[in-house]
């Protein structure tokens, strides 16, 4: 069975290389998190969320 469709718009797809370090860190994070959510929480779920955290708050420096 396939996995659902989490992002509603068109996307770009991009490798990252992260430290073992963060990954384990990120990983700990989703599954805590995954606990608590009625869907499923990924290590890339968490890097999209923080991208846009970023994006916002570059968006808000940016204006001032």
């Amino acid at each position: 069975m396939p996995r659902p469709n989490k992002i509603l718009e068109p996307t770009k797809q991009y490798n990252i290389l992260l430290k073992v370090g963060q990954y384990n860190k990120m990983a700990s994070i989703a599954k805590t998190l995954q606990k608590t959510s009625l869907e499923q929480v990924s290590v890339a779920d968490l890097i999209r969320e923080s991208m846009d955290i970023y994006i916002e708050a570059y968006e808000e420096e940016d204006e001032n």
